[in-house]
C-alpha cells in the first residue's frame, strides 16, 4: 500500500489551489494516445459561435459555447489552429493554439469583445505550458527530432527523456522506464499497438522522417492506457496536407571516420584454475569495420483539397560490418572466426486521411518493418589477428531478434455533437520471422569445451557452422487489435469511456538448438565424486565406468533443447474517467480501469487467465496564477501488464530440455565422442522431455496480475516566453508479479503430511506460474491421472518466498527553453532509486528475457541475498539537447548525456545446497575459491559499472540559393568514451571459479560521424 501521508500531501498541495482560484473556470479537458483537444472561454451570449480551423488540412469545426462561455473541440490532428470567436455573424477575435499528443491547446483572448468591437487578432502561437494535463510526459515534435544529433530510431527518441534507461545489450529491444524490466512497456503508432506480442520487448517501427510527433510517458498516465507498469511510448505519423511536398535524404556513417572499438579482455579473477585466461583477450574488436547508408524518400499533398489528403515514406538501412564471430579459445576460428554481416532494414508508411464532413473524419495507415541479417562467415587467425581461408558457411534472418512487423490500421473519428465524440480503431499485424543456412547440416551436433576440459590429443573442433538455437520454420506473430472510445462533455464534466480487445496467435513460438543437440565437455576437478547434473541430480563419477579418460575426470554430456509450440493470448479492458472542472483552477481526473488478460496453449486451451483487474486513477492539476503559467500537480494510480505469448513456450507447450552423461574414449573428426560408456539417463532440470502438459496444473488459481502503485507529484512553471522549468517526485512500488515456481519440495510435505501416495511416473522438478509471497492454491496430479488432481493450497510460508519487492523512487529537475530567439534547449536531472529483489518479467544480471519464466522464483534459496540494487538503477542521470540557428543558413545541434553506471552483482552456486536443486550460478552466493567456500553475496553489492559520458554534435547548412536543400554531419561521442555497458555475472564454472566472471559483455558506442544529405520541397 501507498504510504497515506505520501497521497495526503500530494493531494492536499494540489487541491489547495482551489480557494484561491480566480481566474474563469477552463473546461475540464481530455487527452488521447493519437490526437489532442483546443479549448477555452468567451464572454457568453445567445449569439457567440467559435470557429476552429486548421487550413493545412481541411479541418474546420464550429462549436457553440455553453452558458459559462467554455468551449471544447476535442480529438483534433496535432498541428496549429486558428480559433476565431464569431458574434452576431462577425469575427471578433481571433487566436492561434498549437496542440499535439502531449499538449492541449488553450485559446486565450485579450478581451470580451462585442460585435461592435474591433478584431484582437494574435499573430503567433500561444507558449505556455499544458495546465490540463498531470502527466509525467516528454513530447518530441519531427522538428525537433530532425535538429537534434540522435540516431534515427524510437529507441534514441526515450532515451532522450528523462527516467529511462537502456536495455541489456542481450536483450532484442525494449527499454527501462522508471525503472521498469524492458518487457513492461507499452508502444503505440496512430493508436495501433505495436508492442512485440511474443516477448514484450521493443517494437515494431516506422521510417524515422514519417514521425510527426513521438511522446514518452514515464508515470501518470490515465485510464485510457494500460498494459504498462514501465512507460508508454506514443508515435503519431505524419499526413498529407494541402501543400504537396516531397523530398529525400541520403545518410552516410563511413567506416574510415569510425573510432576503433576497445578489446575485450578476461576478468581477472586470481583462482589458479584460471592463469590461462586470467586479463587475457577474449574478443578481438579492433578489427571490426562498420559502414552504414540511409536512403529515404517521402511525398505527400491533397488528392482533394480540404477532403483527402495522402502521405508515404520509405527508409532503406543497409549496414554492412565486418566482426570477428569467435572467442579466442574457440576450437572453430579457422572456419567461422570472422563474420560479414549485412544488415537491411526496409520501412515503409503510408496514410490516407479523409474528411467525411466536418464532423466526421477516417484515416487508413499501413506500416511495414522488414529487418533482414546476411551473415557470411569465414576463418579469423587470432595470433596474427587477419582474416584466413574461405567462407564456410552463411545465414538469411528475416525478422529473427527484431520486432518487424507489416500493419494495417483504419481509425474513425466522429463528432457525433459538440459535446459528443466518438472514435474507433481496428488493425492487424503480421510479424513473420525465417532464418535460412548455407553449408548448414541439420544433423550435426555442436561442440561445447572449454579449454580445461579438452583432453590432450582429440579433437574438440566443432563443426557446425551455426551455434545456439534457431527460430522453428513458420514461426510468425498476428495481433489483431479493435477499440471504440467515447466522449461526453457535460458542464463541468468531461466523461470518456472505452472497450479494447487485442487477440494474438504466435505460431512455432520458441526456439530449438541448431544441428538438432549439443555435445557438451567437461572434467571433474575429483574423477571419483559423484557428478553433478541438472538441479543438483547426482550421476556417478567419471570413473566409476573404469575409462581412462574417465578416470582422469573427463565426460561429456547429450543435450537436447527445443521449446517450440503455438500459443495465443487474448487482452481486454474497458475503462471509465471524469474529467472534473471542481473550481475555477483546479481540475480533477477520477478514473478507473479494468484489465482481463488470458493466455492460452496449442490447443487454445487457457492455462493463465486473470479477470477484471480493477485499476483506480486520480490526477489533480492546480493552476496556480489561471493564466497556464504555473501549475502544480499530482497523481495517483495502480498499473498492471500483461504476459506476452512467450509464457507458453516453456509453461506450457511440449518442451524439451534433457542432458545424458557419458565417459567416452576419443573423438571423431566432427568432434563427437566415440566410446560412449552410459552415467545416466536423459535428465531434465524441469521435467522436460517432449511430452504434453496438464493444463489445469500449469498455474495457480486465482491469481493477480503484476501491478504496481504509482504516485507523482510536481509543478511546472512558464517563468518568462523564453524559459520553463519544473519539478517531480516520481515513488513506484511493485505489488505483484508472476513468475514460474519450481520446487517440488511443498507438494511433497504435503502429500506426506495428507497422507498421499506420489505414484506419477514423471514426479519431479515442474513448473507451475504463481504469484510469489502469496498464498496460491494449486491443482496437483500426484497419481499420473490427469483427472485426479489434488487441490494443494500453499501458504507464502509452505513455499518458503518473501514478497516480491520493487521499488523506484526519483525527483526530476528540468530547464526548457521553448523555440525562440532561434534556439531551442532542455537540460534535466534525475536522481533516482531502484531496489527490490525482483527485476521484474525478466532478469538482466543474467541475461534471461524469458518473460515472467525467469529463474528468479525456481526455489526460495535462490532469493536469500537477492534484495538490492536492481540492473536498471541509475543514480544520477544528466540528459541535455537543443539546437541553435546562427542564419537561415547554419544551425548546429547537441544532445548530451552523463550517467552513473549499472551495479554489479556476483551470481554463483551455493556452498551448501542442502536438497535445493542449486542451479549454477542463479543464486547470490559467491566469494570463495570455490563453490563450497561461497558465502552470500547481496545483489549489487560489488560495485559499479563507470559512468557514461556522452557528447553527440551536429552543423547543418541550408544554402539559400538551392531552397530545399541541406547538407549536415552529426558527430557522436564525440570524445570516444567507450565504458563497459554489462559484464558476466555468473561466478562460478563447476565446482571453480568461472573464467568470465566480471568480464565485459559490451561497451557503448565509439565514436563516429554521419554525413547527410536532404532535401524538402513544397509545392
Amino acid at each position: 500500500m501507498l504510504k497515506k501521508t505520501v497521497l495526503v500531501h500530494a493531494l492536499g498541495l494540489a487541491f489547495g489551489g482551489a480557494v484561491i482560484g480566480m481566474a474563469a473556470m477552463s473546461p475540464a479537458m481530455a487527452q488521447s494516445n493519437a490526437s489532442g483537444s483546443v479549448f477555452g472561454t468567451v464572454a457568453p451570449g445567445s449569439n457567440v459561435q467559435i470557429l476552429i480551423e486548421n487550413t493545412d488540412i481541411g479541418i474546420r469545426r464550429t462549436l457553440t459555447p455553453d452558458a459559462q462561455g467554455r468551449f471544447v473541440a476535442s480529438s483534433l490532428p496535432s498541428g496549429v489552429y486558428r480559433v476565431s470567436q464569431v458574434r452576431d455573424g462577425a469575427v471578433v477575435g481571433s487566436v492561434d493554439v498549437e496542440t499535439s499528443i502531449g499538449r492541449n491547446g488553450e485559446a486565450v483572448f485579450a478581451t470580451a469583445p462585442t460585435a461592435s468591437t474591433q478584431v484582437v487578432e494574435v499573430t503567433g502561437t500561444r507558449t505556455t505550458i499544458d495546465a490540463s494535463s498531470a502527466g509525467s510526459n516528454t513530447t518530441f515534435s519531427a522538428r525537433q527530432l530532425a535538429a537534434l544529433p540522435i540516431g534515427r530510431s524510437v529507441e534514441a527518441i526515450i532515451q532522450l527523456a528523462p527516467n529511462t534507461t537502456t536495455a541489456d545489450s542481450r536483450f532484442a529491444g525494449g527499454a527501462s522506464f522508471g525503472g521498469g524490466a524492458a518487457s513492461e512497456n507499452s508502444y503505440y503508432v496512430n493508436g495501433f499497438p505495436v508492442t512485440n506480442p511474443l516477448t514484450g520487448l521493443g517494437a515494431a517501427q516506422l521510417p524515422f522522417g514519417a514521425i510527426a510527433e513521438a511522446q514518452v510517458l514515464t508515470g501518470g498516465t490515465g485510464a485510457e492506457f494500460g498494459r504498462s507498469i514501465g512507460g508508454v511510448v506514443n508515435i503519431v505519423t505524419k499526413s498529407g496536407t494541402n501543400t504537396w511536398e516531397a523530398g529525400g535524404l541520403v545518410t552516410w556513417e563511413p567506416k574510415s571516420l569510425r573510432a576503433t572499438p576497445k578489446d575485450i579482455y578476461y576478468g581477472n579473477t586470481g583462482t589458479p584454475n584460471n592463469t590461462a585466461t586470467d586479463g587475457t583477450l577474449r574478443l578481438a574488436r579492433a578489427e571490426n569495420t562498420r559502414d552504414q547508408k540511409v536512403y529515404g524518400a517521402y511525398v505527400g499533398g491533397p488528392i482533394i483539397k480540404d477532403k483527402l489528403f495522402f502521405f508515404a515514406s520509405a527508409e532503406k538501412t543497409d549496414t554492412e560490418e565486418g566482426l570477428v564471430n569467435g572467442f579466442r579459445v574457440a576450437t572453430n576460428n579457422a572456419a567461422v572466426g570472422w563474420r560479414e554481416r549485412d544488415t537491411k532494414l526496409e520501412r515503409y508508411m503510408a496514410k490516407i486521411d479523409w474528411n467525411i464532413s466536418d464532423n466526421h473524419r477516417i484515416e487508413f495507415t499501413t506500416l511495414g518493418d522488414t529487418p533482414e541479417v546476411n551473415n557470411v562467415n569465414s576463418g579469423f587467425n587470432y595470433a596474427t589477428r587477419t582474416r584466413t581461408g574461405v567462407v564456410s558457411s552463411g545465414s538469411r534472418l528475416s525478422n529473427v531478434d527484431s520486432n518487424g512487423a507489416k500493419i494495417n490500421t483504419l481509425r474513425y473519428v466522429g463528432n457525433l455533437t459538440d459535446d459528443l465524440t466518438v472514435t474507433a480503431l481496428y488493425g492487424r499485424s503480421k510479424s513473420p520471422h525465417e532464418n535460412y543456412f548455407t553449408g548448414y547440416n541439420p544433423d550435426l551436433f555442436q561442440i561445447a569445451s572449454t579449454v580445461d576440459a579438452r583432453a590432450p590429443g582429440l579433437n574438440y573442433t566443432n563443426p557446425q557452422n551455426i551455434s545456439g538455437t534457431i527460430v522453428a520454420p513458420g514461426a510468425e506473430d498476428i495481433v489483431d487489435s479493435a477499440r471504440l472510445d467515447l466522449e461526453w462533455r457535460l458542464g463541468a464534466h468531461t466523461l470518456r469511456g472505452g472497450f479494447d480487445q487485442t487477440k494474438i496467435e504466435s505460431g512455432a513460438a520458441g526456439d530449438l538448438t541448431a544441428g538438432g543437440g549439443t555435445w557438451t565437455y567437461s572434467r571433474a576437478s575429483d574423477p571419483t565424486a559423484e557428478i553433478e547434473g541438472p538441479l543438483g541430480i547426482l550421476v556417478p563419477s567419471p570413473a566409476s565406468t573404469g575409462s581412462a579418460l574417465g578416470s582422469q575426470g573427463y565426460y561429456v554430456s547429450r543435450d537436447l533443447f527445443s521449446t517450440v509450440t503455438n500459443s495465443f493470448g487474448e487482452q481486454s479492458a474497458w475503462y471509465l474517467e471524469d474529467r472534473w472542472q471542481a473550481a475555477d483552477n483546479v481540475l480533477l481526473t477520477l478514473g478507473v480501469r479494468s484489465e482481463s488478460f488470458k493466455n492460452q496453449n496449442d490447443s487454445k486451451t487457457t492455462f493463465l487467465e486473470m479477470k477484471n483487474q480493477i485499476q483506480p486513477r486520480l490526477a489533480a492539476v492546480w493552476d496556480v496564477n489561471g493564466d497556464s503559467t504555473f501549475k502544480v500537480y499530482a497523481t495517483l494510480g495502480r498499473y498492471s501488464v500483461p504476459i506476452p505469448t512467450h509464457i507458453s513456450v516453456r509453461g506450457a507447450g511440449r518442451s524439451t530440455y534433457t542432458s545424458q552423461y557419458y565417459t567416452y574414449t576419443g573423438t571423431d573428426a566432427n568432434g563427437a565422442p566415440t566410446g560412449l560408456v552410459q552415467l545416466s539417463e536423459p535428465l531434465s532440470g524441469n521435467n522436460e522431455f517432449g511430452q504434453d502438459k496438464v493444463v489445469e496444473t500449469l498455474a495457480a488459481r486465482n491469481m493477480d496480475p503484476t501491478y504496481q502503485d504509482e504516485v507523482t507529484l510536481g509543478f511546472e512553471k512558464a517563468w518568462s516566453p523564453t524559459l520553463n522549468f519544473g519539478a517531480k517526485a516520481i515513488h513506484r512500488k511493485l505489488q505483484s508479479t508472476i513468475d514460474d515456481f519450481c520446487d517440488v519440495r511443498p507438494f511433497e510435505r504435503f502429500a506426506e503430511a495428507n497422507g498421499i501416495a506420489i505414484t506419477n511416473p514423471l514426479w519431479g522438478n515442474t513448473c507451475q506460474t504463481f504469484n510469489p509471497g502469496e498464498d496460491n492454491e494449486f491443482l496437483v496430479d500426484f497419481s499420473g491421472d490427469a483427472s485426479n488432481l489434488t487441490a494443494v493450497n500453499l501458504s507464502a510460508a509452505d513455499q518458503g518466498f518473501d514478497k516480491p519487492k520493487r521499488t523506484y523512487s526519483s525527483i526530476e529537475a528540468f530547464l526548457e527553453h521553448p523555440f525562440r530567439n532561434g534556439w531551442y534547449g532542455k537540460f534535466s536531472y534525475v536522481w533516482s532509486r531502484n531496489k527490490g529483489n525482483t527485476e521484474g518479467q525478466v532478469r538482466s544480471d543474467n541475461g534471461q528475457a524469458d518473460v515472467a519464466v525467469t529463474s528468479t522464483w525456481d526455489y526460495p534459496e535462490l532469493m536469500e541475498g537477492s534484495y538490492g540494487y536492481l540492473p536498471n538503477h541509475r543514480k544520477h542521470q544528466v540528459k541535455a539537447f537543443g539546437f541553435y540557428q546562427f542564419t537561415d543558413e547554419l544551425s548546429v545541434g547537441g544532445n548530451a548525456l552523463i550517467a552513473s553506471g549499472r551495479p554489479r552483482s556476483c551470481i554463483g552456486s551455493a556452498a551448501n545446497p542442502g536438497d535445493s536443486p542449486n542451479y549454477a550460478n542463479q543464486t547470490f552466493f559467491c566469494g570463495g575459491a570455490t563453490r563450497a567456500q561461497n558465502v552470500i553475496t547481496p545483489r549489487g553489492s560489488v560495485g559499479s559499472l563507470p559512468w557514461t559520458h556522452r557528447w553527440d554534435v551536429n552543423l547543418a547548412y541550408k544554402p539559400n540559393f538551392i531552397k530545399g536543400l541541406q547538407l549536415r554531419v552529426d558527430v557522436f561521442n564525440v570524445f570516444n568514451s567507450q565504458s563497459v555497458a554489462n559484464v558476466t555475472e555468473a561466478y562460478n564454472n563447476g565446482a571453480n571459479v568461472s573464467s568470465l566472471y566480471q568480464t565485459p559483455l559490451s561497451y557503448t558506442t565509439p565514436r563516429y560521424a554521419r554525413f547527410s544529405l536532404m532535401y524538402d520541397r513544397r509545392f
